[in-house]
């Protein structure tokens, strides 16, 4: 084979490597998500600002949220809105209200106050753990909004 033919020929090889590769990265690579929203309430009322959150049993990327002044959230795993994986999910919410921080000059650090820093949990601690809380939910496509009814006791 002459030299130009054995250019030409490598050339086409390489071409074709490029568009099999190129056509195998289409897509995110990332696993499917399907969109998942609802509501969090305590002893029936709304609550705003609490994080949500679902985990997938199975293992992989944890769907996040938090809920607004209607105690709706709209959870993301990769990007804005884009839900949960499928599969089943153990859920947590928390809301914990932090104090006793001395802000310094930048108003972004400071050492802790007199008395050392509490935390007021807003929602009880126990749903923050979700292995004890133990609520899981199913995530599939066209899936209800979740209603997660927390309770004090």
């Amino acid at each position: 084979m002459s030299p130009l033919l054995r250019t030409v020929a490598c050339l086409m090889v390489g071409v074709s490597l490029v568009g099999l590769l190129a056509s195998a990265g289409c897509g995110s690579g990332r696993p499917k998500t399907v969109p998942v929203t609802g509501v969090v309430t305590l002893d029936g009322n709304v609550v705003e600002g609490a994080a949500v959150k679902l985990s997938p049993k199975a293992g992989g990327h944890p769907a996040i949220g938090t809920t607004d002044k209607e105690g709706k959230f709209t959870l993301k795993t990769f990007e804005k809105d884009d839900g949960a994986l499928l599969g089943e999910h153990l859920v947590s919410v928390s809301k914990v209200e932090m104090s006793g921080v001395q802000a310094d000059k930048d108003g972004l650090s400071g050492p802790p106050a007199p008395g050392g820093i509490k935390e007021k949990w807003l929602i009880p601690k126990k749903y923050s753990n979700a292995k004890e809380w133990g609520h899981t939910v199913e995530v599939k496509s066209g899936m209800e909004p979740l209603e997660l009814k927390l309770t004090s006791n």
